[in-house]
């Protein structure tokens, strides 16, 4: 599959009904989801013949897109509302048969966090309106896999780094890609027309012995 055909399948997925800010719930531009799949895959193969898991999935874009790769991919989110959406999504692509969905609070999982998986991918809280979510999400993951691709604002991954470097010293941490992206309004305090900020995309992992 071309990445222009996976962006294009992403593109349908639909942003969260009724989006909540204090679960920072953002969707991710199909385009950059696009991308992180791809380079996933194409430069790394962690996603196709994977049990990938997607931490805080919202309505889908990024496991649903793992799954079209050919993942088998559980997706991960506390609000039943954005699964919802999700499975729906999963149904009309004719993946249904390699996506689980799960609702439940990420930082506390209702199973054995030795369950090992391939790969993680994620989109996770920034911490602005959580402050500490996005490490606690990092550490979550760590919990589930020795391979994590994770988004977060570019700003904080020198900390994301130097806070890694110290509780996981034996951690590879490789930032990616580096871009701006733009988001629509979600929420009624939002004034602008969209907004614009840079993300950094990191793969964190585990290297063999």
């Amino acid at each position: 599959m071309k990445k222009k055909e996976l962006e294009r399948i992403l593109n349908l997925v639909p942003r969260h009904p009724s989006p909540k800010i204090h679960f920072e719930q953002y969707s991710t531009p199909a385009t950059l989801a696009a991308t992180m799949l791809w380079i996933a895959e194409e430069h790394y193969h962690d996603i196709s013949g994977k049990r990938v898991v997607d931490l805080g999935s919202g309505t889908g874009r990024l496991g649903l897109g793992a799954a079209v790769l050919g993942g088998q991919t559980l997706l991960l989110d506390i609000d039943y509302e954005a699964l919802q959406v999700a499975r729906s999504q999963a149904v009309q692509l004719g993946i249904y048969d390699r996506v689980d969905l799960v609702a439940t609070d990420v930082l506390h999982l209702p199973f054995r966090e030795n369950i090992v998986f391939d790969t993680v991918i994620q989109n996770p809280p920034f911490g602005v309106h959580r402050k500490g979510s996005d490490i606690a999400f990092l550490e979550k993951a760590l919990a589930l896999t020795e391979t994590i691709y994770s988004l977060h604002k570019a700003n904080t991954i020198s900390y994301i780094r130097s806070f890694l470097r110290k509780h996981h010293p034996s951690l590879v941490i490789d930032v990616l890609l580096e871009e701006e992206i733009c988001i629509p309004p979600e929420y009624m305090f939002h004034r602008k027309r969209r907004h614009c900020f840079k993300v950094s995309l990191i793969r964190v992992y585990r290297p063999r012995q």
